[in-house]
């Protein structure tokens, strides 16, 4: 038997690593849910606490266990995992990739009113997460070749495919790390949110170049793998967003003008055809925020109600979101949506009523994917809650 190197568990370099992750999470308790970060609630320190962990949870799936040799679909959030802006309506899925294999991915649609498909690199600094992962190549399902009964396959390489004629194909950028895909459903009042329906999306991702046997766990693999999951969770204080894009309005209880916030070339997650409206809301418990305006003709519309840290609220049990087909539009096909902690009782139910759960606090986000023309600034005033009763 050959003599086995011993060494103690401090000589690693998977001690360090793991300490730095230990560091990491200590900054994020103690700085960024600081008083001088203006988190001064309860209820903020535990928001701000929840998508610490919410942030570590993602990264162990996404960069600890991933591995681009053999890829598999990893949900990005769920009703128990939300960071970085989840939405109820909709199904992410994430995937570690290299720029030097060729993959192949086969789905079949489901009632999807819209698929896309992004492909990621790494940020030069080496930096992780949603705000520091580059859009490298994108394609949406409206460029999608279909088969009869649904199914799909996309290939991404560096070379096009011989068969590129018969198949999607994206092309694999040097320094491609990583493939996003989105799944919107508009789903009404009567179902489930789409997020919590993962079975509907029928996905699957493999490495063509036939990797062999998974190795040995090495030190030095694991500690790289560490200290990714430290980057991704450091990646969390970008949610501050120092300088909002124009689409984000920074006064409460006003939204900024939809834009088509185009992610290609740009350090983010994002999409590369959706408009985007986004504005903070304060109000005191007996006030409701009611937001009025018009849906353009697009493929998906919906409004989300986050926390401070872009978590949406608690929509399992609560209405925190409306899609297209949820919102009931007045005789002149506009809407009007309340935002309150307690139901207005509006005449004829409460379809449009959106639930803070107790959040004085927090943000709205609208979506508009591929709108047809430029969607309408929602218009936002505050009442007294008494005010809508019976409206």
């Amino acid at each position: 038997m050959a003599d086995i190197p011993r060494v103690t568990n401090k000589e690693t370099q998977s001690y360090a690593a793991f300490h730095e992750l230990l560091d990491q999470l200590r900054v994020a308790a103690d700085d960024w849910l600081s008083p001088e970060r203006g988190i001064e609630r309860e209820i903020d320190v535990v928001d701000g606490l929840r998508n610490v962990v919410h942030m570590l949870s993602g990264a162990i799936d996404f960069y600890l266990e991933g591995d681009p040799e053999r890829p598999e679909f990893r949900a990005i959030v769920s009703p128990i995992r939300k960071f970085m802006g989840d939405n109820p309506d909709a199904v992410y899925y994430w995937a570690r990739l290299r720029d030097d294999r060729a993959y192949r991915v086969r789905g079949t649609r489901a009632d999807e009113c819209y698929i896309s498909f992004t492909v990621h690199g790494r940020s030069e600094d080496g930096s992780l997460g949603p705000t520091s992962e580059p859009v490298l190549a994108d394609v949406n399902d409206r460029a999608f070749k279909v088969a009869a009964d649904g199914s799909y396959e996309v290939i991404l390489s560096a070379e096009e495919p011989a068969n590129a004629s018969e198949v999607n194909w994206i092309q694999l950028p040097k320094g491609s790390a990583s493939l996003l895909t989105r799944h919107y459903f508009e789903i009404d009042e009567d179902d489930p949110p789409a997020v919590s329906r993962v079975d509907k999306v029928r996905l699957s991702i493999e490495n063509l170049d036939a990797p062999p046997v998974r190795p040995p766990l090495r030190d030095e693999d694991f500690a790289r793998r560490l200290r990714d999951v430290t980057a991704f969770v450091s990646g969390g204080e970008g949610i501050a967003m120092e300088t909002p894009p124009p689409f984000v309005s920074v006064t409460p209880n006003e939204l900024g003008t939809p834009m088509v916030f185009s992610m290609a070339g740009t350090d983010a997650w994002g999409a590369v055809d959706i408009a985007y409206s986004m504005g903070p809301f304060e109000l005191a418990p007996d006030e409701a925020l009611v937001i009025e305006g018009s849906l353009p003709e697009c493929a998906f519309a919906n409004v989300v109600l986050w926390n401070r840290f872009l978590q949406s609220f608690e929509f399992r049990d609560r209405r925190i979101s409306l899609n297209r087909k949820q919102i009931r539009l007045e005789k002149d096909d506009r809407y009007r949506i309340v935002v309150s902690a307690r139901d207005p009782q509006l005449k004829g139910g409460s379809e449009n009523w959106l639930d803070t759960e107790d959040h004085g606090t927090g943000t709205i986000f609208w979506r508009f994917l591929l709108p047809e023309a430029a969607p309408e600034k929602p218009v936002c005033r505050v009442v007294p809650v008494s005010e809508l009763a019976g409206t």
